[in-house]
């Protein structure tokens, strides 16, 4: 630094400093969930904030380096933890945690970090709040879960959210009468993850009445990017005539400014179809590479995730009805939606009556293997997933644990707060009885602060001023600060075991014996 000239320094992009207004809210909605969590039997955990990156790479791949904050030690690359489930499935894989009586039930509130584009409602720093049920199979747990997150939005106050439920479970025994193995079926599923999210973009954006600059400039990209990957694709497998040939080329992208709401919404209609098509072209096609080996799904399997992808979702009955004549040949698949459909049932039993049923869902993590939610505040725009899940039955074995089921979801604090704010809720303050104490002669000084320690002690927020300020401030600060009760500490009322009590509301003062002070003060 120069002598002289002082260097400014700023928060990291996408990190925030949380004042105390802010975290009022963090508090409240931790409150909340904590107590939600436990009344349905969870057990509060925490584990470090890094980890060794080889946990993280096992499932998602080295490629999740980019996406993650990693650094080197003495004892090999670690990384600042993205997500809670894998180190918890990792400290039960480590047998810290008995698994004698199961299901074992735990919840967390933490901090994790990813090295992600920063946006409205997502943070490269942000919190987390969750469960993990461990232990349990059954279709119960998978709905108790789901009942869980909505009761938690409940008590929080957020009534104004949607519950998608899906099933990978249901995918993976698609492709598995394909003989598509394990790692295969991952990377088919994370292709429709990614879709997805890139689709729910883009019909948020154009579900908007108006668009301001940053968001028509985003559009555009994602629109200029589907038709250059239509262009490619046309250009190299003009034999898959069948699909191609509903792939078309559309001109209006290049002039999204001119067109009006309804036919920048028609273009993503098409868009958005189009995308799903693509997929069956390059999981068909171009085939999917698993480290040095490319695998073509037939493309009568791509057909059929195409029809799972364009139909089956909307109202859960509707579509679970259209799945049992769809896969009314497949015996494991049928199994399936059953399970599904119970699940369902016991949701609308406890009240959770509005449940889409998308079978298209995948969720984003690789490690899923079951039933998978997703619970949305759509005024968030782009980022208005406020929580995720689903079943993992896999996961503690592959860290080397033994071979239980698992299930658990999590919130995302950030985004909760700013649903709360987006509905003007405020959250209800404790009540507290604050005090401000101001001595009015350097002499009595000793005697205020022992007095405020005093009040400390009997559970009442005392101040004593502190900055050598006159009555008259301290009076202005007390009512700027809202704090009721100003306790004036003089000399004489002293020598009578007495302190004046100012009422800030009442704009009313008496003399009040040092006995009786804890008691007066409401």
């Amino acid at each position: 630094m120069l002598k002289g000239i002082a260097l400014k320094i700023k928060a990291p992009r996408g990190t925030r400093d949380l004042l105390p207004e802010d975290m009022e809210k963090y508090r409240f909605i931790e409150g909340v969930l904590r107590e939600t969590f436990e009344t349905f039997g969870y057990k509060e955990v925490q584990t470090p904030i890094f980890e060794k990156f080889e946990l993280f790479a096992l499932r998602s791949g080295d490629e999740i380096r980019n996406t993650m904050f990693t650094f080197e030690t003495g004892e090999g690359e670690m990384a600042l933890r993205p997500e809670m489930t894998a180190p918890i499935c990792r400290m039960i894989a480590e047998g810290k945690i008995n698994l004698t009586f199961k299901p074992i039930k735990l919840y967390y509130i933490g901090r994790c970090f990813r090295y992600e584009e920063p946006q409205a409602g997502r943070y490269r720093e942000f919190w987390q709040a969750g469960v993990e049920l461990i232990g349990s199979k059954e279709a119960d747990a998978d709905a108790e879960l789901i009942v869980l997150a909505t009761e938690c939005l409940k008590r929080i106050g957020i009534m104004e959210y949607e519950l998608i439920l899906g099933d990978v479970g249901l995918l993976r025994k698609i492709l598995e009468t394909f003989n598509a193995d394990y790692e295969v079926q991952n990377k088919i599923l994370s292709d429709i993850d990614h879709t997805q999210s890139l689709i729910n973009k883009l019909t948020t954006l154009s579900s908007r009445e108006k668009l301001d600059k940053n968001e028509l400039l985003a559009l555009k990209r994602m629109v200029y990017s589907i038709e250059e990957r239509k262009r490619r694709i046309r250009a190299r497998y003009s034999k898959a005539h069948d699909i191609i040939s509903e792939i078309k080329p559309d001109t209006r992208v290049y002039r999204l400014n001119e067109l009006h709401t309804e036919e920048i919404r028609e273009l993503v209609l098409q868009e958005v179809e189009e995308l799903k098509k693509m997929l069956i072209i390059q999981w068909c096609y171009e085939g999917i590479r698993i480290q040095d080996k490319i695998y073509r799904l037939p493309l009568q399997a791509g057909k059929i995730l195409l029809r799972v992808l364009e139909q089956l979702e909307g109202d859960a009955e509707n579509v679970l009805d259209k799945a049992m004549d769809m896969f009314k040949e497949s015996e494991e698949v049928i199994k399936e939606l059953e399970r599904l459909g119970y699940i369902v049932d016991l949701l609308r039993s406890a009240g959770v009556n509005k449940v889409t049923v998308n079978l298209g869902l995948a969720r984003g993590l690789e490690y899923y293997t079951g039933v998978v939610f997703e619970i949305h505040f759509r005024r968030l725009g782009a980022q208005s997933q406020i929580c995720g899940g689903g079943r993992y039955d896999r996961l503690i074995s592959e860290f080397g644990g033994p071979n239980v089921p698992a299930a658990g979801f999590a919130f995302g604090l950030d985004r909760l707060v700013l649903a709360l704010d987006l509905q003007g809720i405020t959250p209800p303050r404790r009540k507290v009885r604050r005090v401000l104490v101001v001595p009015v002669k350097e002499e009595v000084r000793k005697e205020a602060f022992l007095l405020a320690l005093r009040l400390r002690r009997e559970g009442i927020q005392a101040e004593m001023c502190l900055a050598g300020e006159s009555l008259r401030e301290a009076l202005f600060r007390a009512n700027k600060l809202n704090i009721r009760y100003v306790i004036i500490v003089g000399p004489k009322e002293l020598s009578r075991g007495c302190i004046v009590l100012r009422d800030m509301v009442e704009r009313l003062q008496r003399e009040v014996s040092l006995d009786e002070l804890p008691k007066v003060i409401t």
